[in-house]
């Protein structure tokens, strides 16, 4: 694996690249590893060992164009495919490994002005909207077990993942910490977020958090 990818990545969890878009309404944005950055460095991590977590990227225009009205495609095989962006800007569509190495050029549909891609790294959590603390964990010690082995001697640097930020669409429903001797507590909400950090000396003997509402994305953080 090649290393201390992963760790400018996490470092950067949030960056902002600068996408040149041209003045026609079909343009050739760049080629496809670009829009995925640290993917294949992602990709190279055993399967049963990234069960829990995954890197996604969303695409926002700087002049304000909403997300549904952003295309974004490659070529292949002589089919035109889609990087399948949402109502929020995430890309959904996730290439392979092949296909990365090919790197087919990206065209995008907007005319001018100029694209943000930011990259984050992401819970992938089963169930919901309650959660065990043992797929919590999951989620963070794969991350940062990824993080360590690509970092090599640079792990030292390397931020650790303590925290995971349930995002909903709305106000924060509802959150409760349910702990092992029956007992609960409410947890922190942040106006749409809820975050848990199910490592913390308060949090040992947590079993499983309980939500109002399912969330639309978890996000990883230190």
């Amino acid at each position: 694996m090649r290393s201390c990818v992963l760790l400018i990545a996490s470092v950067l969890s949030g960056f902002l690249s600068s996408i040149a878009v041209g003045q026609s309404v079909e343009r050739e944005a760049g080629p496809l590893p670009r829009f995925y950055p640290h993917q294949e460095t992602y990709l190279e991590i055993e399967a049963e060992r990234r069960t829990h977590f995954s890197l996604t990227y969303t695409v926002a225009s700087e002049d304000g164009i909403p997300p549904a009205e952003i295309e974004m495609w490659y070529e292949q095989d002589g089919e035109r495919v889609s990087l399948a962006i949402d109502g929020r800007g995430r890309i959904t569509h996730r290439p392979d490994a092949e296909t990365l190495a090919n790197a087919p050029s990206v065209f995008i549909n907007q005319e001018g002005g100029g694209m943000s891609l930011n990259m984050q790294f992401e819970a992938i959590l089963p169930g919901g909207p309650d959660y065990a603390v043992a797929d919590l964990n999951l989620a963070l010690g794969q991350a940062n077990h990824a993080m360590r082995e690509a970092a090599g001697v640079a792990a030292l640097f390397a931020p650790n993942f303590r925290t995971l930020i349930f995002v909903f669409d709305g106000p924060a429903p509802s959150a409760t910490a349910i702990m092992a001797d029956g007992s609960s507590r409410a947890l922190t909400a942040q106006e749409n977020r809820i975050i848990v950090r199910p490592r913390d000396r308060s949090m040992r003997n947590l079993t499983r958090i309980e939500l109002g509402d399912r969330p639309f994305r978890v996000l990883l953080d230190s």
